[in-house]
């Protein structure tokens, strides 16, 4: 009986079952595309992000095909991160604007606020910078991301960049000198080391200010970071502003 009746079954509704069959073949099928697609993607834009971000920026922008393997969301911060390198502030400021009124990802929400708080304490606006530390913050508690390594880790970098960029603490340089002595990762270790320059010259000892740049020169060698310590050998007062 309970063959008869799948017998029965399976005739009358053979071409939706074929139907529904190949729908899911082409449902794997076009899954298997977009990630193909994507990955490509991904390769093409990491080859362009640091070598040359104009042309990167221009790829996320007119790139049609981006948005079918690229979220909305995916695409603004990407382009943000093409116009930080940039340096183009008004622009900035634009996506700013448009990513402070979208719902975000998890990981996508800590990535913007890193960078919001990045680009207002670059362009010393203290109470933006400042927001979106505390945003940041708030949040990595609230999800408990706090207690996990990477993120507490985060936290302190946003505190030195308030400290350091923001309120320009010469009493700070205690703090950040035990934290660079126990720093491993050469570059990091070079950042902070660059952060002791500008808090020397904040405190006005010019002698720790070079000695700090002489000993993150050869840790940054290549970074961005490399043409600004070049220029505050020759003049110390870039400090005050990079």
């Amino acid at each position: 009986m309970n063959t008869t009746f799948l017998s029965t079954f399976i005739e009358t509704y053979k071409l939706a079952i074929i139907s529904f069959g190949v729908m899911i073949l082409l449902a794997f099928l076009l899954i298997r595309l977009t990630l193909s697609l994507r990955t490509s993607a991904e390769k093409e834009l990491a080859a362009l992000q640091y070598a040359n971000p104009a042309l990167y920026l221009e790829r996320l922008e007119n790139n049609r095909r981006l948005t079918w393997v690229f979220r909305k969301n995916e695409i603004l911060l990407m382009q943000l991160d093409a116009q930080m390198r940039l340096g183009q502030d008004a622009e900035i400021q634009h996506l700013i604007e448009r990513l402070d009124g979208q719902r975000l990802q998890p990981r996508e929400k800590v990535d913007y606020l890193q960078k919001r708080m990045s680009f207002y304490a670059s362009t010393g606006n203290k109470a933006e910078a400042k927001a979106s530390f505390e945003k940041l913050s708030a949040y990595l508690h609230s999800v408990k991301a706090d207690q996990v390594e990477k993120y507490r880790v985060m936290i302190e970098e946003g505190e030195e960049i308030i400290q350091v960029y923001l309120e320009k603490n010469p009493k700070y340089r205690q703090t950040l000198q035990a934290k660079a002595a126990t720093t491993t990762n050469p570059i990091q270790k070079g950042i902070r080391l660059f952060r002791l320059a500008k808090l020397s010259w904040f405190a006005e000892d010019e002698t720790a200010a070079r000695g700090y740049l002489a000993q993150a020169k050869s840790l940054l060698a290549g970074s961005d970071y490399a043409p600004i310590i070049d220029e505050a050998e020759q003049n110390l007062r870039i400090l005050e502003i990079k």
